[in-house]
């Protein structure tokens, strides 16, 4: 029995790395009805108590939705609602992480390349500018000592972020997904964006007609833009830094988010901001999907047929 889980966690380990390439099944505006038929026709079917939880192969099928089901508010139990607002997000935030795993991945490999031969190439080099700009990480250095920082800042903010934690904070935000802002913006995280009259206008929430809600043309786009401003933000450079040190101890991608909880959003108004993510994330036991993986999921003729009115071609 012993020998059995060492070889499990071994996998566990490299799932991401080794993984085969992932077949992915993106779809849009499909109903609810329609939405249970398909992850009844595909097994995504979790445990007895909590259905949104692949606790026995903690393998998630690629089912991506761009938005949310039209009629997903018709959904009147608020458990079966909370249930299917974790079992949309759960294969979105895996992939998130992917996509994160093997970005970081690209530093690592460069990096590793620069100690063995003490010099990049111009399209490596090209790289770690690009990736610079995108996480917005400003120095003064030049040559050598540039090249040097860059690489070490972009291994510092290149890194995964729990599903757990993207899950839970979007619950809190959007009021597991019945919010007016997911409806009318695809938006998970109510990310603001100043002295602009385009994005959804706050209802009730203060007089100040300065800043708007960001709108996303999907929900996985604002799932990416809050990934990227916590791993660019000054605001989160706290958060960035515990990861860091974790990091040193983990060589594979997954890191709990019982770990980050007491980082996230340390400038929150909602009093014990950490406390409620802590809390939720434990109720709904998320800590299972930070430890899971995005499987692989065939396009089979009989799904293409049966649900092509909601498909997406890639």
């Amino acid at each position: 029995m012993i020998k059995k889980i060492i070889i499990l966690t071994f996998f566990s380990l490299f799932m991401y790395t080794n993984a085969p390439a992932t077949e992915e099944l993106w779809l849009h505006d499909i109903p609810v009805s329609k939405l249970y038929e398909l992850y009844k026709k595909i097994g995504y079917t979790g445990t007895e108590e909590k259905n949104w939880l692949m606790l026995k192969s903690q393998s998630y099928p690629a089912v991506l939705l761009k938005n949310f089901p039209p009629d997903f508010n018709s959904i009147t139990d608020r458990e079966e609602r909370n249930a299917l607002f974790i079992k949309i997000l759960a294969p979105l935030a895996l992939k998130l992480n992917q996509q994160l795993w093997e970005e970081r991945q690209t530093i690592v490999n460069i990096k590793k390349s620069l100690e063995d031969n003490n010099s990049l190439t111009s399209e490596q080099l090209n790289i770690i500018e690009n990736k610079a700009s995108k996480y917005d990480i400003y120095t003064p250095y030049i040559g050598d000592s540039r090249r040097n920082f860059l690489i070490r800042e972009l291994l510092n903010r290149i890194d995964i972020i729990p599903p757990s934690i993207m899950i839970t904070i979007a619950a809190i935000e959007t009021d597991f997904g019945s919010s007016r802002v997911v409806k009318e913006g695809n938006s998970l995280y109510k990310i603001l964006v100043w002295h602009t009259s385009s994005g959804l206008k706050p209802i009730g929430e203060t007089e100040d007609d300065s800043y708007r809600i960001k709108i996303y043309p999907d929900i996985f786009k604002s799932m990416e833009d809050f990934a990227l401003r916590i791993n660019s933000s000054p605001n989160f450079e706290f958060l960035r830094v515990a990861r860091s040190q974790m990091r040193k101890s983990i060589t594979s991608p997954q890191i709990m988010g019982s770990d980050f909880a007491a980082y996230s959003f340390p400038n929150s108004e909602l009093r014990n901001y950490a406390g409620i993510i802590d809390y939720t994330s434990a109720y709904y036991e998320l800590s299972i999907i930070d430890r899971s993986s995005l499987g692989s999921l065939p396009l089979t003729p009989d799904i293409s047929k049966q649900f092509s009115k909601f498909l997406i071609k890639k």
